[in-house]
């Protein structure tokens, strides 16, 4: 007779390890990539495709000296090989180089405009977009000063009015930002926003009906209501990514300072976003 074990001990006994536990076992190579410079240059260099010796000490600035050994250390790695006398990233390199670029893209981001990412609620933007944080990098900060203290505002007005279509999502509202939307709308600009409840309210029975009474004719203008809490304003166009957050201090909408880019990376991030939160939301109706 066959005794059949229906509970294998692989399965009964293994635990699931963190990933605390696996740097504390592997730390000296994770640590080694990070730590050295030109360890990381030459991952990162070597992900766009195989280069000559000559190419990465272009891109390094450094030696042949000092280049060799960490090449060596990459090899010892099995992470970088030599390939017709050029030097490649081998298979596990591959898989390994993109983590590090990831990384190195989300610090880039977030040192690049650092008090920005401090101050304000990181935690409004949904988590899947979060985690594509690093399609920010190429992004300007337009911030109200003394000088200029409708520099957000004339910044949102010149995007609504070089777009060929417009994608809003928003939980605030203003006269100055209804009627930039009305004259673009008028404008027979496609229009699509998501709103949060309240916002609709206000569109509906509030200060903002007979702004809506305008819109109703605007064939190209369509609004949704979000079924959750919104707490971002971001304005996607075919060109442009405008994103603004909440002051953590306050939890209130920061209306002063502003998020900006023309990156195509950028933009499609926004528009994904904005489908995100158009896929959830049902439409208002306009009659």
């Amino acid at each position: 007779m066959i005794c059949v074990d229906r509970h294998p001990l692989s399965v009964r006994t293994m635990k699931e390890v963190s990933p605390l536990e696996i740097y504390n076992e592997y730390h000296d190579d994770v640590q080694a990539i990070f730590r050295s410079r030109l360890l990381t240059q030459v991952m990162i260099a070597l992900g766009s495709g195989s280069k000559p010796l000559s190419t990465l000490r272009d891109i390094t600035g450094s030696s042949s000296q000092a280049l060799i050994p960490k090449i060596r250390y990459l090899e010892g790695l099995h992470y970088v090989e030599s390939v017709k006398g050029d030097y490649a990233l081998t298979p596990m390199g591959r898989l390994v180089e993109p983590k590090i670029e990831r990384v190195v893209m989300l610090m880039g981001v977030l040192q690049k405009h650092r008090n920005f990412w401090i101050e304000h609620d990181i935690e409004g933007i949904p988590p899947e977009f979060l985690d594509e944080l690093e399609h920010l990098y190429n992004i300007e900060l337009v911030k109200d000063v003394e000088e200029n203290i409708f520099a957000v505002y004339t910044v949102f007005q010149s995007i609504l009015r070089k777009a060929s279509w417009i994608h809003g999502v928003s939980s605030i509202m203003s006269p100055v930002h209804v009627e930039a939307i009305k004259e673009a709308a008028i404008g027979s600009t496609p229009i699509e926003l998501v709103v949060s409840e309240e916002i609709a309210r206000g569109l509906v029975s509030g200060p903002y009906n007979t702004v809506l009474e305008t819109l109703k004719r605007c064939k190209k203008f369509r609004i949704y209501v979000a079924p959750s809490p919104i707490h971002l304003g971001m304005t996607v166009t075919d060109g442009y990514l405008s994103l603004g957050l909440y002051r953590r201090d306050t939890d209130k909408y920061d209306t002063t300072t502003d998020l900006i880019s023309t990156d195509a990376a950028a933009v499609s991030w926004g528009e994904r976003l904005f489908q995100h939160y158009k896929a959830d939301a049902r439409p208002l109706k306009l009659s």
